[in-house]
């Protein structure tokens, strides 16, 4: 019989490597984080400011590479299409790569 060990694994065992998203996936995971604070800034202060938006893609996004820049406009594309479906989307808990089809 087997015996089961609880707690951490000792130092010997390889941790699994952490998976390094393309700057594809990166550009999605930042237009998430973007949809998340543009909520909360839209709970805090009733107001919608269209100049953050215009404010990432100059100065956040120009210098990041075009593949980069397709990932958060891809996101931001789907997010916009699926609330205009009429789903009730969270940026919390939304599965951005899952939207844009995992590139």
């Amino acid at each position: 019989m087997a015996i089961q060990q609880s707690g951490l694994r000792p130092a010997s065992f390889p941790s699994p490597p952490q998976s390094i998203p393309t700057a594809y996936q990166a550009g999605v995971l930042h237009a998430r984080r973007f949809l998340r604070i543009t909520q909360r800034s839209l709970f805090r202060h009733r107001t919608f400011q269209p100049a953050l938006l215009r404010e990432t893609l100059d100065f956040v996004l120009g210098a990041r590479p075009m593949e980069y820049r397709t990932g958060f406009l891809d996101a931001i594309g789907a997010y916009v299409l699926l609330a205009l479906e009429g789903c009730q989307l969270n940026p919390e808990t939304w599965d951005a790569l899952e939207a844009v089809g995992r590139r």
